[in-house]
């Protein structure tokens, strides 16, 4: 049944697309990668752009940027916007481990720049300095030019506050779940 919403999905028409507050253009739909293991990952990847996706979502806390890495590898890189997010820290280090983070996923999906990196959700405590820290990373992988745009997933309006009082780019998505 999947398959068939997908090859009709593909065949219909072109999936529309937003600008984002940078320019950035994204396609409005997604493959959504959760709870997939990395084999079956990759095999949905390769099935959802031979169907017409060209949106694909993962996350650090999936476990299958591997997965999606391979299934992208040898594509070319104008055909598909790639989103992927990473998680809150668990330490105090909020800054340095958002960092590893960002550059984990670069390596597990094998790219040098995403299309838009987001923060998975906020940290637990929705303490203030950790989520400005965090951003603080974002910024600095936005400007190195590793994602072409970023924002926040699951945020709600305290912590987009939050993140605006010292943010100098801001929020382009905040990503909230949503199924069709």
């Amino acid at each position: 049944m999947k398959l068939a919403c997908c090859m009709i999905l593909g065949a219909s028409a072109a999936i529309p697309t937003v600008k984002l507050n940078n320019g950035v253009e994204m396609p409005l739909i997604s493959l959504g990668t959760w709870q997939y293991n990395s084999t079956v990952a990759e095999a949905t990847v390769k099935l959802g752009m031979k169907v017409g996706f060209n949106h694909i979502d993962t996350a650090h806390t999936y476990e299958n940027q591997d997965g999606v890495g391979r299934a992208l590898a040898g594509m070319d890189r104008k055909s598909y916007f790639l989103t992927t997010k990473v998680p809150a820290p668990s330490t105090t280090k909020y800054y340095d481990e958002t960092n590893q983070y960002l550059s984990d996923d670069l390596k597990f999906l094998n790219l040098d720049q995403v299309d838009l990196m987001l923060l998975h959700f906020p940290p637990k405590t929705n303490d203030c300095a950790v989520m400005q820290e965090q951003w603080r990373a974002m910024e600095d992988f936005y400007k190195a030019g590793k994602a072409k745009a970023i924002g926040v997933s699951n945020y709600c309006i305290s912590s987009l506050e939050c993140i605006a009082e010292k943010a100098t780019v801001t929020p382009a998505v905040n990503q909230v779940e949503f199924h069709i």
